[in-house]
């Protein structure tokens, strides 16, 4: 079964992750600019930063050219991985894959600092007043991804890896 990692990471919080799937692994781990044909692959797991809530240009591009393949999603966002902004996202990356017919095996997200120069643009336009309750979500999602959501992630990757690969076994020609 033939695997890839590909990722678009702003502040180097979804490159974290990436590493760590592939960490101990002769995958390989591509930024999305470097990225080779999809559709050389059984299985692609797709790494994107959240932009406006949702992935980042540059990874929906990359998602549109994916054809019924497999696929593990994973991000990172400034927001709680859970929030209503979380869901929204996975919702808009998954609705993407699915018109290629790709099966979305997992997700996995992880808060993450957001990038400086993104910050000072959003206080400029003024579209995201600087709360109290979300200047302290602010600096909790400096502190990720950390280790425990990297091993986090690393276990979610393994289940997808799993599943595929027995999917892939019973439906290779023997």
């Amino acid at each position: 079964m033939r695997c890839c990692i590909v990722y678009s990471s702003c502040s180097g919080n979804t490159r974290t992750l990436a590493l760590a799937l592939a960490r101990g692994t002769d995958i390989p781990c591509l930024a999305v600019r470097q990225a080779p044909d999809p559709q050389a692959f059984d299985l692609l797991a797709l790494g994107f930063w959240v932009r406006k809530g949702a992935p980042d240009a540059r990874s929906q591009r990359y998602m549109a050219r994916v054809r019924g393949k497999r696929v593990f999603l994973f991000g990172t966002l400034g927001a709680w991985p859970d929030s209503p902004q979380a869901q929204r996202c996975t919702r808009i990356a998954h609705d993407l894959l699915a018109e290629g017919g790709n099966k979305v095996l997992d997700v996995f997200l992880s808060q993450g600092r957001v990038n400086p120069r993104v910050l000072a643009a959003t206080q400029r336009k003024g579209t995201h007043t600087l709360t109290r309750e979300r200047l302290l979500r602010l600096r909790e999602a400096e502190r990720h991804p950390d280790a425990t959501d990297c091993l986090a992630a690393r276990l979610c990757w393994q289940r997808a890896l799993d599943s595929a690969r027995h999917s892939f076994e019973h439906l290779a020609p023997v």
